[in-house]
């Protein structure tokens, strides 16, 4: 079943759901999804669904409930090796991390020389728990990951006085 034909989902998943699905189908090569939770896309999909063409593709959480294949801070990956990844999967999950920077430095560590981060960034979102610190602008993200090359920015519902809910970005690194 395709996530927009889902009853019950709202706009915002079911867009964002759709530029993933459009940016992760011909990912090639090992997937880290940092943040993983249970890895289901709000729609009763799994992500790792999305990530048809990827050798492998291992979750991540830092605390957590369910069950990941790996336990990582964000902000300190030690555990991973430099440019492990051919591809990072990271949605709703930097505004959770007081060190953006480090966090930052640690996305463009693990990740391969060419390889594609997609990343999903809040903006006109409600706080959504007591460690909810940040919130992104295109700017702010664009300034992040200068030294990467930018492919796709993609705002979400920017239709209530041209606010985005929320960013999607394809970098390169």
């Amino acid at each position: 079943m395709k996530h927009e034909y889902v009853p019950g989902v709202s706009r915002n998943r079911k867009e964002s759901n759709k530029w993933i699905q459009k940016h992760a189908k011909n990912i090639k090569g090992d997937v880290l999804s940092i943040g993983s939770g249970d890895d289901r896309d709000g729609a009763w999909n799994n992500y790792r669904d999305y990530f048809a063409s990827a050798s492998s593709y291992t979750t991540s959480e830092y605390e957590s409930p369910w069950k990941t294949d790996l336990r990582l801070d964000i902000r300190d990956m030690s555990e991973v090796s430099d440019e492990r990844y051919d591809c990072l999967f990271i949605s709703g999950v930097l505004e959770h991390v007081p060190e953006t920077e480090k966090a930052v430095s640690e996305i463009k560590r693990v990740l391969k020389k060419g390889g594609v981060l997609l990343l999903g960034l809040p903006f006109r979102q409600a706080i959504h728990s007591q460690d909810d610190y940040w919130r992104f602008t295109e700017y702010g993200i664009r300034y992040l990951f200068g030294d990467m090359r930018i492919k796709s920015m993609h705002e979400i519902n920017n239709e209530v006085d041209k606010f985005p809910a929320a960013y999607w970005a394809k970098i390169i690194k």
